[in-house]
């Protein structure tokens, strides 16, 4: 236990290390060579925005949030499924797996505007794209995951008359965890992008929205202060799947998440 903790100390030291010389780093230049905080503010007026605009950033905040994790959950439980499907079905792998795959080379961002047109400028576009960004990689990830099983533990538990139903869950999706959790961290973020985006493109709340009023304002310091609020809650929400992760698939190191995403 201690050696666990020793080691996520070390772990997390480094980048608060790094994080803390760039922004004393960033605080004297910006002092020393006396830039304007409408160009670049020191990170002391990025926090002192934070602190007093609070109430502002929170409002925004939830809405991007909850579309993000809302969108990033629907992600989750569609990717498993054609993952499954991909999987048991020959016609769905041979069908429409490579469909998914050359897919990927469609940037997905570059749809927001048809969701405007075809859902209107409320939350439902923000919730599609969320989803649409984050559900190939989850799709791909979670087939090779139930896909990279043992044949040797196959055959052995087809020859002890294992159901498909308890290969299933006795073997692939313990098998497929580490690639569906890293799955998750790549489709977390681009949830998070995907949200942001459609903001930009026509919202009347959320981060993306209070980004590009406080540009259009020039209100640098609330911008730096909004892109900080994000920047936190996707730690955030990372670091939950991280946990999740370290308490699930307890019996082995996660492999590197598969580098699938779309943009």
């Amino acid at each position: 236990m201690r050696n666990n903790v020793g080691k996520y100390a070390a772990t997390i030291a480094w980048p608060v290390l790094v994080t803390t010389l760039i922004l004393l780093a960033w605080e004297i230049s910006v002092r020393m060579l006396g830039i304007r905080s409408i160009i670049l503010p020191p990170p002391s007026a990025v926090v002192e925005t934070m602190a007093q605009r609070h109430d502002l950033l929170l409002a925004h905040l939830w809405p991007s949030l909850y579309l993000t994790v809302l969108g990033f959950l629907l992600s989750v439980i569609g990717g498993i499924f054609v993952a499954v499907l991909i999987t048991y079905s020959a016609i769905v792998r041979k069908g429409f797996y490579p469909v998914i795959v050359v897919s990927q080379v469609i940037p997905k961002i570059s749809i927001a505007p048809l969701f405007i047109v075809w859902f209107g400028t409320g939350t439902m576009p923000s919730l599609l794209l969320a989803f649409l960004v984050a559900f190939f990689p989850m799709t791909i990830n979670a087939a090779m995951g139930f896909e990279s099983i043992d044949e040797d533990i196959h055959r052995m538990a087809r020859t002890f008359m294992g159901t498909r139903w308890q290969i299933f869950w006795k073997i692939r999706m313990p098998n497929a965890l580490p690639y569906i959790f890293g799955g998750m961290k790549i489709s977390i973020t681009l949830a998070i992008i995907g949200v942001i985006v459609s903001e930009f493109v026509a919202s009347q709340e959320g981060i993306g929205y209070l980004i590009k009023l406080a540009g259009g304002l020039l209100d640098t310091p609330l911008m730096l202060a909004a892109i900080v609020a994000l920047s936190i809650s996707g730690l955030a929400l990372y670091g939950i799947i991280v946990a999740a992760e370290s308490w699930a698939v307890y019996w082995q190191p996660p492999p590197e998440a598969v580098g699938v995403g779309g943009g």
